[in-house]
């Protein structure tokens, strides 16, 4: 070999073993073998509004889509109304008119029925109309609802025959009845309180019940949940304040649905009058007023710091450690945003994301918490999930979880890309994985500004669904076509 071509390469080598420290390859990501999208359906769009979708989980009776057209009269916008099966496949399909400055506020799925919250007037907060669609057939029926009061709804849910919403006026709660057939307005007594919160309307459509959470201030000014339980009628079946321990404030709570002998609220807790969660509880209610309460603080959680570096955890642990060596509480300060408790068999599970305002660019996320326990109410086991690079308006849901026997698949939809997780019980069968949202045809390419614009949620069990706005490009297919704006819905699904 050339003697000067060996001296460069004798010269190169620790300049490119030194340029590959400071710029490492990329690491490859992990694709799920257990995440599927096994259906997709598009709808060709022109400058439409991602706010004007409404996309809607009928649980096994498919999806729903609601959508406002570019198509108007004198009097009006025509709405289309979409059911879907659940293999994405168009079951029906119809328009609606809707009167210029109508909104959809609000909406909510019961068996058999998509029940849409309209506000026709925007300057008119005491009428409303309740929009009824007949899943089987797409009949509606339309209702019209005079409140007599101004009021915001920011709870809204439908059960048997009644509408139920939770108002506030003069920054006091309270619960709103309206039943469609006597079509008689009342205010549920019982909930007018001056510190008060609600924090979520449940309802049971097989037994026509709905559950009114609560937070409410106690004598001292700590904070505590109550949980009322009431008949489609308003009637109050069970009514429940949670008694903390001397020391601690309860900041949220879930509630599961009454059973005969028991009932569960998981939320989390302060320390003192705090506002910041220091770790969440379990609490087991039963008929005779009796209840247990159980406090898990983070630190007692194996997983609740695995979302940090190893260095960063152990120090955390260590430092809580020393605390209650010396007798004292450690003390931890997270926002956590609690979802509804999900039932699998004779386990519960709940969860939510932790997050922290960043007050120039809204809410960051940093992990998700799981917790699983049993009909007893004892704690099974927990763990997390890291949520990267998330920043949102507004705290929402972000990640979703599924169960399917003792595995859990949690996952959150970010970049275009379903970011995944599946566990059995607490141990990791398949850590953070990633799938690009799957397009329809084999040479499509997505491209422009809003690629981003998307959402993930739950369907039923183990099913998702991912919809979104994207811009496709396609230079060698004619079916495709060479360029196409879709709203797309993707079905994704754990196996």
């Amino acid at each position: 070999m050339n003697k000067l071509l060996l001296f460069a390469i004798f010269c190169l080598c620790p300049f490119a073993v030194a340029m590959a420290q400071l710029f490492p390859l990329k690491k490859e990501k992990q694709v799920s073998t257990r995440i599927e999208q096994p259906g997709r359906i598009e709808f060709e769009i022109a400058n439409a509004n991602y706010q004007n979708y409404i996309v809607t989980g009928c649980e096994k009776e498919g999806l729903f889509i609601c959508h406002k057209t570019e198509h108007k009269d004198k009097d009006g916008y025509n709405w289309e109304f979409i059911r879907l099966d659940t293999t994405l496949g168009i079951v029906w399909q119809k328009d609606m008119h809707l009167p210029f400055g109508s909104r959809i506020t609000d909406h909510d799925y019961q068996p058999g029925f998509i029940n849409y919250l309209i506000r026709e007037k925007e300057y008119k907060q005491e009428e409303l109309v309740l929009l009824r669609v007949n899943l089987e057939n797409g009949d509606t029926s339309r209702f019209y609802i005079n409140t007599v009061i101004p009021m915001v709804p920011t709870q809204f849910q439908v059960v048997g025959n009644t509408l139920l919403m939770g108002v506030y006026t003069d920054y006091k709660p309270f619960i709103f009845r309206y039943n469609l057939i006597d079509k008689l307005p009342q205010i549920i007594p019982g909930l007018y309180n001056d510190y008060g919160e609600i924090l979520r309307i449940t309802t049971d459509d097989r037994l026509r019940i709905f559950t009114v959470t609560m937070s409410e201030r106690m004598p001292d000014f700590r904070t505590t949940v109550s949980v009322r339980s009431f008949s489609e009628g308003g009637d109050m079946m069970r009514n429940i304040h949670l008694e903390p321990d001397e020391s601690k404030s309860l900041l949220n709570g879930a509630p599961t649905n009454p059973e005969l002998d028991r009932q569960f609220v998981a939320g989390t807790y302060a320390h003192q009058r705090l506002t910041y969660s220091s770790g969440l509880y379990i609490a087991r209610l039963s008929n005779s007023s009796q209840q247990r309460i159980d406090y898990f603080d983070y630190s007692e959680l194996d997983h609740f710091f695995s979302y940090l570096s190893t260095g960063r955890e152990k120090r955390i642990r260590e430092r809580a450690n020393q605390k209650k060596v010396l007798g004292q509480q450690p003390r931890f300060h997270y926002r956590l945003l609690l979802h509804d408790i999900i039932p699998n068999g004779n386990y519960y599970t709940v969860f939510g994301e932790a997050y922290y305002p960043s007050y120039s660019f809204g809410y960051h996320y940093t992990h998700a918490v799981v917790m699983t326990f049993d009909r007893l109410g004892n704690f099974l086991w927990d763990s997390s999930f890291e949520i990267n690079d998330v920043t949102t308006f507004g705290a929402r849901d972000l990640v979703h979880v599924g169960t399917k026997g003792d595995e859990t698949v949690l996952l959150y939809l970010y970049d275009n890309t379903i970011r995944s997780k599946v566990l059995k019980e607490d141990k990791i069968i398949e850590g953070k994985t990633f799938n690009d949202i799957s397009l329809t045809f084999e040479d499509d390419e997505s491209w422009g500004g809003r690629n981003q614009v998307g959402n993930l949620s739950r369907w039923f069990g183990t099913t998702f669904y991912t919809y979104g706005i994207r811009d496709i490009e396609n230079l060698h297919s004619e079916e495709a076509g060479y360029y196409r704006q879709v709203f797309y819905i993707n079905k994704v699904a754990y196996r």
